[in-house]
């Protein structure tokens, strides 16, 4: 249960980020998107969209802390914390996209949804259409070093740019609200700000088709799911850390990679949307890791238990050895062969 001052704090941060993020997708909606006239300059409109729709978030926290007549500056300086143990989670965290799009493939493979030559196709097309005099054998081998040099480029994105970008929504979620939230990565938490994270991209699915073409209002619904599937391991890394800056790394490289598991297919885009990476397997595959990461977690902290719980019943077995033997060196005591005997 929440106090009710801390779910007045919480619900107070709900209503602005999602109306400040409402505002931004109207207005991109509305005028950015419809001035765009060429492909360069729909990329240019998108990339600030997403820009300043990720640090509103940041902006519904600065906005809240100033409400509750908190030092901005204060807080956010203890989010930032550069020790040894935040910078090896900020470069290990996105690992574990590659770990979760392994699984996809897993997942994906058998039932023929994953196919690497579908995008390679994609990216050949986009080679032969902006350079007339390449061949169609010249761009598939180009498209083919692209698209393979792209899988390890993507790391290079999350822990640079991509951290940049999604760290404004960091603020925001992992932060500002999971520390409302007690800190904790406990399943409640994670339901709860997975929910309300994949919640507010509502807006940017249904009215601009944010990686839901087709089916915004389902996908909707599958995005608030594989949110929830995301949440866990952004709030470990976080308590790990005890620092925002390895989910933003981790969700950096969510944005740089995972995009692959759509375009990866050669099954129609309709049907993508819904079974593929953004769909039932994206969620699939997300839930099994972090499923085996809570295990794994959960494993090592019983097991850190036990050696705590031994080493106290070595101290305590030392401590009664040590009063057995002042008690044995005694002058007062002997030793006979059915015990202990004082002396008169």
């Amino acid at each position: 249960m929440l106090h009710t001052n801390t779910s007045s704090k919480a619900l107070v941060f709900i209503f602005v980020s999602y109306l400040l993020v409402l505002m931004v997708d109207v207005v991109f909606y509305s005028r950015a998107f419809s001035l765009a006239s060429t492909q360069a300059t729909t990329s240019v409109f998108a990339a600030v969209w997403g820009f300043v729709r990720m640090w509103s978030v940041a902006l519904a926290v600065v906005l809240c802390l100033r409400l509750q007549k908190e030092r901005v500056r204060d807080w956010l300086w203890g989010l930032f914390r550069f020790n040894k143990k935040t910078v090896a989670l900020y470069l290990l965290s996105p690992l574990l996209v590659y770990l979760a799009l392994g699984i996809y493939v897993l997942l994906a493979l058998p039932l023929g949804y994953f196919d690497f030559n579908a995008y390679v196709n994609i990216v050949a097309d986009i080679l032969k259409s902006s350079h007339a005099g390449v061949t169609s054998q010249d761009a598939e081998k180009l498209a083919r070093l692209y698209a393979s040099a792209q899988i390890p480029q993507a790391y290079l994105f999350a822990i640079t740019i991509n951290a940049l970008f999604a760290l404004g929504e960091e603020i925001g979620w992992r932060a500002y609200l999971y520390k409302l939230l007690g800190s904790k990565p406990s399943s409640r938490n994670v339901a709860l700000i997975g929910a309300l994270w994949g919640l507010w991209h509502a807006s940017a699915i249904v009215l601009l088709g944010f990686n839901y073409t087709y089916n915004r209002a389902l996908g909707a619904l599958l995005f608030m799911l594989l949110c929830i599937a995301l949440t866990y391991p952004h709030l470990l890394v976080v308590s790990l850390s005890n620092g925002v800056l390895p989910a933003a790394s981790l969700h950096g490289a969510i944005n740089a990679l995972w995009g692959l598991t759509l375009y990866a297919s050669s099954i129609p885009r309709e049907r993508g949307e819904i079974v593929l990476g953004f769909g039932f397997l994206g969620i699939a595959a997300w839930c099994i890791l972090s499923l085996v990461t809570a295990l794994v977690i959960k494993y090592r902290e019983r097991k850190a238990k036990i050696n705590a719980a031994l080493v106290m019943t070595s101290v305590h077995r030392a401590v009664a050895y040590v009063k057995y033997s002042s008690r044995l060196m005694s002058p007062q005591c002997l030793w006979l062969d059915k015990g202990w005997f004082k002396l008169p």
